[in-house]
């Protein structure tokens, strides 16, 4: 071999380690980013689950009496609340698997003649785009956490206009 090519050799196996290199990085960063997206889909439930709960306590409360006096910020009070609890509700369903998937991994793969990198690439390029597919799952069920948050707010307000005018009597 002539100097020349064992330049060029050495020169694609550098560019071929240095690829690797950032393959491998992304990998990485990627694992973390998904980690950081379950943390926060743990958040968000919990949020909607106490948003659920305090819908609840004023669903009761908005119904525990006849509100005689104001009944109309009783039945607001009431229509609110449950606003809140729908909107928990979609928060939490239960969504679809977002995700790489083991059968399609194994049937994309096993026999393929595609190299080690060639295939690490294209994962992670499905990591990427699973990635991007949770998150825009969790903005929008955070959304309806907020949107039931609003709710559950005005829900306490009405409630408590109408308690107020029921025990001063105005």
């Amino acid at each position: 071999m002539t100097q020349l090519a064992l330049d060029a050799k050495n020169s694609d196996d550098e560019l071929r380690r240095a690829r690797f290199a950032r393959v491998r990085l992304l990998n990485e960063e990627l694992d973390k980013l998904v980690t950081d997206a379950a943390d926060r889909t743990v958040s968000v439930n919990s949020k909607a689950s106490f948003l659920a709960v305090s819908a609840g306590v004023l669903v009761a409360a908005s119904t525990v009496q006849l509100w005689t006096k104001s009944p109309a910020f009783g039945v607001a009070a009431l229509g609110l609340a449950c606003v809140a609890l729908a909107c928990a509700a979609v928060a939490v369903r239960p969504g679809k698997r977002m995700g790489i998937q083991a059968r399609r991994l194994v049937d994309r793969y096993a026999d393929s003649t595609t190299s080690a990198l060639q295939v690490e690439s294209q994962i992670i390029e499905d990591k990427a785009n699973a990635l991007t597919q949770r998150e825009s799952d969790l903005r929008s069920r955070a959304v309806w956490v907020w949107w039931g948050f609003a709710a559950l707010a005005l829900a306490a307000a009405a409630l408590t206009v109408v308690f107020a005018v029921e025990v001063l009597g105005g």
